[in-house]
C-alpha cells in the first residue's frame, strides 16, 4: 500500500499535542484525520477506512485502550498504537494483547519509527526460475509472508519485469535455457545498482560460489531451502530499515533516520 493510501487515524484530548503529530503526518504524505475523544473517533471509523490509528490513553469520557478495542470491532484489521505519558507494565500487557503497539510519548521519536515501517506494504519480490512447480511453491509461500512475487521462466521475462516493475528483491535460478542466473543478476544490477539479489542453484560448487558473492548477491543450494528461509527474513528485515530510513529522511527526519540505519559501517 502507497503511502498516499493510508489513512491514518489521530487521537488526542491535547488540542497542541493533536495538531503537531497531524502536521508531521501530513509532511509524509499520509491521509490524515483527527479526532479530539473516543466518541468521536469511533464516528469517524464508522463512516469511512482508517488504516492506522494512534490513540492517547488519558482521555475524558473514554480511555485510549477502550477506544482501540472498540475501533478494533469496527475494523478488525486496523493497525492501532497506544501513546501514553503515564504507562507501567499492566498497561503495557493489556495493550499488547489487544495486538496493538504501545509508546511513552516522551519516546515519539519510537513512533515515527514504527509509522515509517507501517509505510512500506508489499515488497516487490522477482522470482525466476524455468521449473514451473517450483517457482509457483515458492510464490505461494512469498505471498503468505505478505508480500508481492512477480515470477518469471526465464531472464528475457525478468528483464522485462524488471524494467516496468519497481523491484527490491530478486531471487533466480542459475540453470535457466536463456540466460544462467550470474549473467542474469549481473544485468538486473545494471538496471537498478541498489536491488537484492539472490541466486539458487542445484548445481553448485565453490568457484560459482565465489563469483556470486563478488556481485555483491547471495548464494543458496535449492537442497538448503531450510537456511535459505532463515537467511530471506534477515534480507526483509534490511530491506524495510532501509526504505524506512529513506521515508523519513525524506520527510526530513535525518537524525531519526539515522538513528533506524544505525551507526556507519567501519572500513
Amino acid at each position: 500500500m502507497k503511502k498516499e493510501e493510508i489513512t491514518i487515524l489521530l487521537v488526542d484530548d491535547n488540542e497542541k499535542f493533536l495538531k503537531s503529530m497531524a502536521e508531521r503526518a501530513k509532511i509524509r504524505k499520509y491521509n490524515v484525520v483527527t479526532a479530539s475523544s473516543g466518541k468521536e473517533a469511533l464516528e469517524i471509523a464508522s463512516l469511512q477506512t482508517i488504516h492506522v490509528a494512534v490513540v492517547d490513553q488519558q482521555m475524558p469520557g473514554m480511555e485510549g485502550l477502550e477506544v482501540i478495542t472498540r475501533l478494533k470491532a469496527i475494523t478488525p484489521d486496523i493497525k492501532t498504537l497506544l501513546l501514553t505519558g503515564h504507562g507501567d507494565e499492566k498497561l503495557k500487557k493489556a495493550t499488547q494483547a489487544l495486538n496493538s503497539s504501545y509508546f511513552d510519548k516522551e519516546d515519539i521519536a519510537g513512533f515515527w519509527d514504527f509509522l515509517a515501517n507501517l509505510s512500506l506494504g508489499k515488497i516487490n519480490i522477482l522470482l525466476v526460475d524455468d521449473n514451473l512447480k517450483f517457482l509457483k511453491a515458492l510464490a505461494n509461500r512469498i505471498e503468505l509472508k505478505g508480500h508481492e512475487p512477480l515470477m518469471a521462466l526465464n531472464g528475457k521475462e525478468a528483464l522485462e519485469i524488471m524494467k516496468s516493475n519497481r523491484i527490491q528483491l530478486a531471487i533466480v535460478d542459475q540453470r535457466m535455457p536463456d540466460i544462467d542466473g550470474l549473467v542474469l543478476i549481473t544485468q538486473l544490477k545494471k538496471i537498478d545498482p541498489t536491488i537484492k539479489t539472490m541466486l539458487l542453484t542445484g548445481h553448485g560448487d565453490e568457484k560459482l560460489k565465489e563469483a556470486t558473492e563478488a556481485l555483491n548477491s547471495s548464494y543458496f543450494e535449492k537442497d538448503d531451502m531450510g537456511s535459505f528461509w532463515g537467511f530471506f527474513r534477515k534480507i526483509l528485515q534490511n530491506l524495510e530499515t532501509t526504505m524506512a530510513a529513506a521515508g523519513m529522511a525524506e520527510g526530513g527526519d535525518y537524525k531519526d533516520a539515522l538513528k533506524i540505519k544505525g551507526p556507519p559501517k567501519k572500513k
